[in-house]
């Protein structure tokens, strides 16, 4: 007897894309383990068991015969306990079917660095230790000196104890290990809190609050989508749902959509749950993450908070997945697999039985379409909670001659600095937008009058003034500002336009008494977050500036004054979600104004304020966006009206980019049929040369999502034969059909 394995080989190689058969003569092996297996020339690799073994009541060498062929043996399993069960892997196999995308790469974005089915993945950290100093209890110390008093007395006032890295005092530590009052204990990284418990005041839910939450809860078979206008206590409702849910013994998994609002929201779940969250987001560290998967693969954690890809955490009985605001463009992966969290949601409450409870102010076009058709249950929450009602708006003309001061800023409009002014005389906060991080997007020869590019994509350089940089924002190529040379040899260059950094210059120049903080992804690290952040909502600092990260979810009751610097820029964009994202990012950066008690003012600079868009934003009209938004679709069929499907074509060589790009829009035409897709393209996207390589876009418009999936099947076949060319499929681009 032995037992037959199914088993999908860890390379990310489309002709590798279906398992392969071994046997195994023990019975530890199970679904969901990674095993050591020969395969090729390669005497061991690693891969994934994608079913549970089959036993078979023969012995190997007659079962090779009888089917005319030769198993191999497994060599070791590497897990002792299965990384995923079979819902996990159930819902693996769903999306590579729906995204149509290799199974194994879907599988390495569900797993840790540590645990992915790779052979790299052996090498990865499993696990690391800390050394913490702790006291030791005792009735009576012995006589110490000042030094080691001191220490002591330090030690003692921390209830988890202190790192051993960060004592400084090593001769009285070294005394106090030899006298017993000290001991060092190692701790794993799982159980150094990576949340603060803050003191937080006990809640109880308001009037709104309880029917929505009662909805909600009665809400069997939808997904709930809970529509809150900013303030309404939206984070109110998730935590009286997660105790509910904690109460039946299920677990809870809670998706945010920026590492940036980590620390709010985490402070406030790890207030009320701290002795069974854990948290997962990219910014950890590869042991960290490792810990923390274990912890919720045994059950330690019930409560998961997290960035996108926390969409994954194998969560025991998971009861409820909530995805706060859920309008944001970060819930959808711009990499293979291009996956959206809350299709992946979705799909885990049809193999799992979860609740999934979306909420946002301002819902996705498609998921507020799918609540008007009933798809989706729609809970209103339109009652602030604890917040002034009330609010000032100004847009400033920013095309109109005297709207700036040029011996000031170019940027930053007369009637903005006269605000912030008034904001800082009453000792109140101000938060500064602009969606563009560095100093300038362009840098300029003075001779020539030529912007320099990025030699990989050919697009320009983004000039980074503190770092003295030229940066590619998409390749990631770097060149010190000061060692760049025009191709018509020219060295002296001038910066053009505006970036948060430039933007801080400015405000630092014209307000030096203010302490203004700056927030973008160019800040990086936890801990520098943290500090800003902090600072901000202690009332520490006077303005904050910063990108889109900080127009979302933060609650800074102090904010009297929100101001947006060219809010139209995002309208610019060639996307049919130009408007939608806009819209979204204005609306919600309007909310972090008047937060607290005091009269909030807007103030947004624009150089097209008459765009109905900007205007509905400003006045926080969702539903008159939506019936403008929706008329527009419906006009040139884009989601909810139809599917999309994005297929791009990536090559090192431009004519076999564009020749293979053809060839595949000739197979779609040979194989479509009477199928009702509409097939646009080989066209040359708005960047088309990134990183050394060329792209083409084909664009498949379509009803029916199982007749297009019937046609991505062909794409492999493609993939197998022309290695030398690369083909993403993205579908649900930007947003989805019902």
């Amino acid at each position: 007897m032995f037992y037959l394995v199914k088993v999908l080989i860890g390379r990310a190689v489309v002709s590798l894309d279906r398992p392969f058969d071994y046997y195994s003569e023990e019975d530890d092996i199970q679904e969901g383990m990674r095993v050591l297996v020969p395969f090729g020339h390669s005497e061991s690799t690693v891969g994934f068991v994608l079913e549970p073994p089959i036993p078979i009541e023969m012995d190997v060498d007659s079962y090779n015969k009888e089917h005319g062929i030769r198993l191999a043996k497994i060599l070791r399993r590497i897990d002792e306990e299965p990384l995923l069960n079979p819902s996990l892997i159930a819902l693996a196999k769903r999306m590579s079917a729906y995204y149509a995308c290799d199974l194994i790469k879907i599988l390495n974005a569900f797993l840790p660095p540590a645990l992915k089915p790779k052979d790299s993945a052996l090498k990865k950290s499993h696990g690391r230790f800390i050394d913490y100093v702790l006291p030791v209890e005792k009735t009576e110390y012995p006589s110490l000196g000042k030094n080691e008093k001191a220490l002591l007395e330090r030690i003692q006032t921390k209830k988890d104890g202190v790192r051993l890295s960060s004592i400084s005092a090593k001769a009285s530590l070294k005394k106090l290990l030899e006298k017993g009052c000290l001991r060092i204990e190692k701790v794993p990284v799982s159980r150094i809190p990576e949340m603060v418990a803050t003191s937080l005041r006990d809640f109880s839910l308001t009037t709104s609050q309880r029917e929505a939450y009662d909805a909600i809860l009665g809400e069997k078979e939808k997904v709930s989508l809970l529509k809150g206008v900013t303030g309404s206590g939206k984070t109110e409702i998730y935590l009286s749902l997660a105790k509910e849910f904690l109460k039946q013994g299920k677990g809870v998994l809670v998706l945010i959509p920026e590492i940036a609002l980590t620390d709010q929201m985490s402070n406030r779940f790890y207030s009320f749950f701290q002795d069974t969250i854990s948290l997962l987001n990219s910014s950890l560290s590869d042991s960290r993450r490792y810990e923390e998967y274990r912890r919720i693969v045994s059950g330690e954690s019930k409560i998961v908070l997290g960035t996108r890809s926390a969409i994954f955490a194998p969560v025991q009985n998971l009861g409820l997945i909530i995805i706060d605001e859920e309008h944001s463009d970060t819930y959808k992966q711009d990499s293979v697999p291009y996956y959206d969290a809350i299709t992946v949601a979705r799909m885990r409450k049809e193999i799992e039985g979860a609740k999934v409870l979306l909420g946002s102010a301002t819902p996705r076009i498609i998921d507020n379409a799918r609540a008007e058709k009933g798809v989706f249950q729609s809970v209103p929450l339109s009652i602030r909670y604890a917040a002034s009602q009330e609010k000032d708006l100004l847009l400033v003309d920013m095309s109109l001659p005297n709207a700036f001061d040029p011996q000031k800023s170019s940027l930053i409009s007369k009637t903005l600095f006269e605000e912030l002014e008034k904001t800082l005389a009453r000792k109140e906060q101000a938060m500064v937008l602009i969606n563009r991080r560095g100093y300038a997007p362009m840098f300029l020869c003075r001779d020539c009058h030529a912007v320099a590019v990025c030699p990989n994509c050919g697009i320009p350089l983004n000039y980074h003034k503190k770092y003295n940089e030229l940066r590619c924002h998409h390749c990631g190529y770097r060149v010190m500002a000061s060692e760049h040379v025009c191709p018509c040899g020219g060295k002296d260059f001038l910066s053009l336009g505006y970036g948060t950094e430039r933007a801080y210059e400015d405000l630092v120049t014209f307000f030096p008494k203010a302490k203004i903080l700056r927030l973008d992804s160019d800040v990086s690290g936890n801990e520098r977050r943290h500090e800003i952040l902090e600072s901000f909502a202690l009332g520490e600092s006077d303005i904050l500036v910063g990108t889109q990260v900080i127009a979302k979810g933060h609650d800074f009751p102090n904010v009297t004054l929100a101001a947006m610097l060219d809010a139209d820029s995002s309208l610019r964009l060639p996307s049919y979600t130009a408007n939608e994202e806009t819209f979204d990012l204005i609306c919600q950066f309007v909310g972090r104004s008047g937060r607290g008690n005091k009269k909030g003012r807007i103030l947004i600079q624009t150089y097209c304020p008459d765009n109905p868009v900007i205007q509905l934003a400003a006045r926080q009209d969702y539903e008159s966006f939506y019936a403008l938004e929706m008329k527009e679709r419906r006009t040139y069929q884009y989601p909810p009206f139809v599917y999309l499907c994005l297929v791009t074509v990536k090559a090192m060589d431009y004519q076999r980019c564009f020749d293979a790009s053809l060839d595949i829009k000739n197979l779609f035409l040979g194989r479509v049929g009477n199928r009702r897709i509409n097939i646009y393209g080989p066209s040359t996207p708005y960047i088309p040369y990134i990183n050394g390589r060329y792209y083409r876009n084909i664009l498949l418009k379509y009803k029916v999502q199982e007749e297009a999936r019937e046609l991505l099947s062909a794409l492999k076949v493609f993939r197998m034969a022309n290695k030398d060319v690369e083909v993403l499929i993205d579908v649900d681009p930007g947003t989805e059909g019902i």
